[in-house]
């Protein structure tokens, strides 16, 4: 047999050949081989006779009363285990994959879900069928799209409205109004107009619920702050406000970083309806994902136990 065509052979060849080859080089006898394998013995025969002869040796040595390995076949021997072992941990594995108990979960998240996740994430890969975690930090606007086009599976976001979306609500998330300590006769927002203190605002790029909501509360209480300084990252807005320098509208998650002794700050609520709004786990049903699926009716599981 031409020597490519046995290379398209063998790797067409059923692993009931290999299983075969070690059977009996296990029992070195094919009546015993062969009620092993549950197989007539002419079938063992022919199993064995078809792999020599892709592989293009003898594996074994036949005489009346025995049958023995040949020197290529004991060295062909450790590979063919390997490739069996091989195979069987694929099959494994394509198997948990089908049924969602492994596989990748991309997962996006806010910087509102930072705690949540750290409380919830490790049960998902503590498990013996482990989930392989990956987190993408977005805003929550860029986990809808992410969401939509497959490039994530996950996203623990703001709720959204957004037609198809899978949403279960997990905590609630707050625009607060921070003031230094030095400052303390500003207690609203409205106090900002007879103070010449800049306020801290996020830029539209940064979170476009933030400065939505914010250009919201401002329109409806009226207030046009004497400055304002626009931040892309929430530590440099607090460290600004902690230092006196300013005021800030800003989510109350971001405060979490922070020790009591470190909040050199007041905090004080804010009475509007945009300042408050639900955080939580989205998934859309795009596609085949079963390791989506499992992860999302596992979560949903889990929540449920927290609060029956």
């Amino acid at each position: 047999m031409d020597l490519s065509i046995k290379r398209l052979v063998l790797v067409d060849m059923d692993m009931e050949h290999l299983r075969a080859f070690l059977f009996l080089a296990k029992r070195g006898n094919f009546s015993e081989a062969a009620r092993d394998m549950n197989i007539s013995q002419p079938s063992l025969s022919k199993k064995i006779r078809r792999l020599e002869d892709v592989l293009g040796a003898a594996l074994f040595s036949r005489t009346t009363h025995q049958t023995s390995l040949t020197a290529f076949g004991r060295n062909f021997l450790e590979d063919a285990r390997n490739l069996l072992d091989h195979s069987s941990k694929v099959m494994d594995r394509g198997q948990k994959l089908a049924r969602g108990r492994a596989g990748a979960i991309r997962i996006g998240f806010t910087f509102s879900a930072i705690e949540m996740l750290s409380d919830v994430l490790p049960k998902f890969t503590e498990k013996e069928s482990k989930f392989d975690i990956i987190l993408e930090d977005m805003a929550s606007n860029e986990q809808e799209n992410a969401l939509k086009t497959g490039r994530i599976d996950v996203g623990f976001m703001r709720q959204s409205q957004e037609e198809g979306l899978n949403f279960l609500p997990l905590t609630q998330e707050e625009l607060v109004f921070l003031v230094p300590y030095d400052q303390d006769t500003i207690v609203s927002l409205k106090d900002l107009s007879r103070f010449n203190l800049p306020l801290v605002r996020f830029r539209k790029e940064f979170s476009q619920g933030i400065y939505e909501r914010t250009e919201q509360i401002l329109s409806d209480h009226i207030i046009q702050p004497h400055r304002i300084l626009w931040f892309n990252e929430t530590l440099s807005a607090i460290q600004v406000v902690r230092s006196g320098l300013a005021c800030a509208l800003i989510h109350r998650s971001s405060l979490s970083i922070l020790s009591e002794t470190e909040k050199k700050f007041t905090i004080h609520a804010l009475q509007h309806p945009a300042a408050r709004w639900e955080v939580g786990m989205a998934t859309y049903d795009i596609g085949i994902n079963p390791a989506r699926d499992q992860f999302r009716k596992e979560f949903y599981q889990y929540i449920k136990n927290l609060h029956p």
